[in-house]
């Protein structure tokens, strides 16, 4: 039968999903953003509301869902409650030399887009990536 056909062309898992929906098809590819606007996220605790603007065409609304205090590495994860399902990973970094950096990205698990944190001749900004070209590095 032509049901049992379609079902033995089964997609493989690791074939990747192109037809996943686009959680920031509004918005360009780079945004430039300054992260040392968003270092109040990590004085917040779980639970807490926060309004993140990332950039003027990109406000992070959502909910702190989880903190780690390490010394040496601050990191936030906030549930975005604008753009469904997304989660905000951003994490500030201090290595032995007492230099502070910023790594972070914008994912969500049910759509073909994220943003990752970059750090380019001195200025950070979010990259428009492919969900599959996050999960393959």
């Amino acid at each position: 039968s032509s049901a049992q056909a379609a079902q033995n062309k089964k997609i493989p898992i690791n074939e990747p999903d192109n037809n996943k929906p686009k959680l920031f098809a509004d918005l360009p590819d780079r945004l430039d953003f300054n992260p040392k606007n968003l270092s109040n996220l990590f004085q917040s605790h779980v639970g807490q509301s926060v309004n993140i603007p990332i950039s003027p065409e990109f406000n992070f609304a959502g909910q702190v869902i989880s903190k780690s205090d390490d010394p040496k590495s601050t990191s936030v994860v906030i549930r975005s409650t604008n753009r469904v399902e997304a989660r905000f990973i951003f994490t500030k970094i201090i290595d032995e030399n007492n230099s502070v950096k910023y790594i972070g990205r914008i994912i969500s698990l049910s759509h073909g887009d994220s943003y990752e944190v970059v750090f380019e001749n001195n200025q950070y900004y979010l990259k428009k990536k492919g969900y599959y070209d996050i999960i393959a590095e």
